[in-house]
């Protein structure tokens, strides 16, 4: 990964992964099987999701907060400024939008991956550990937004910046 930046669905807040590592995409088909006379006699099959995963080298409480709904307090000044993200039960979380951003083999060119309707599935998972950097990781689900789709997969031949939001 180059960049990746996480924006709210309404695209007035836009938070920046700059540890990201790993974007991965993988489209979901559903298929449906007709049989007759013994013999299959047609399959008919539908992409109709994309399921993602996302690793980054920790991950801001701004960026958990845009993907989970809940809301990042900041108090005091630096160098003794204090950020909280309380988590509480029962919460519903938001679609929001990613864009992923990986440099081409010569470093000219890009690649751009722009997810319009993300929701995590799962909880956001990271280890605290002896020796090591927090690491997260999380999944999730984009839909179609019903205008952009599911996503646009764009290369450049010449690399261009993400979108701000």
């Amino acid at each position: 990964m180059n960049d990746l930046k996480l924006t709210n669905i309404a695209g007035d807040t836009q938070v920046d992964l700059p540890a990201a590592r790993r974007l991965a995409i993988q489209e979901r088909v559903t298929t449906g099987e007709i049989r007759g006379d013994d013999k299959l006699m047609e399959v008919v099959s539908i992409s109709d999701a994309l399921e993602w995963e996302l690793e980054s080298g920790g991950i801001s409480l701004d960026a958990y907060a845009l993907m989970t709904g809940r809301t990042a307090t900041e108090t005091g000044t630096t160098p003794s400024r204090t950020n909280t993200l309380t988590l509480s039960g029962a919460e519903c979380f938001p679609y929001f939008k990613i864009y992923g951003k990986s440099l081409g083999e010569d470093c000219t060119g890009d690649v751009h991956a722009k997810l319009w309707k993300c929701k995590l599935t799962e909880p956001i998972q990271g280890t605290f550990q002896e020796g090591q950097f927090w690491v997260t990781q999380c999944r999730g689900i984009a839909i179609d937004d019903g205008s952009n789709g599911m996503m646009d997969f764009v290369q450049n031949e010449t690399a261009a910046s993400l979108p701000s939001s």
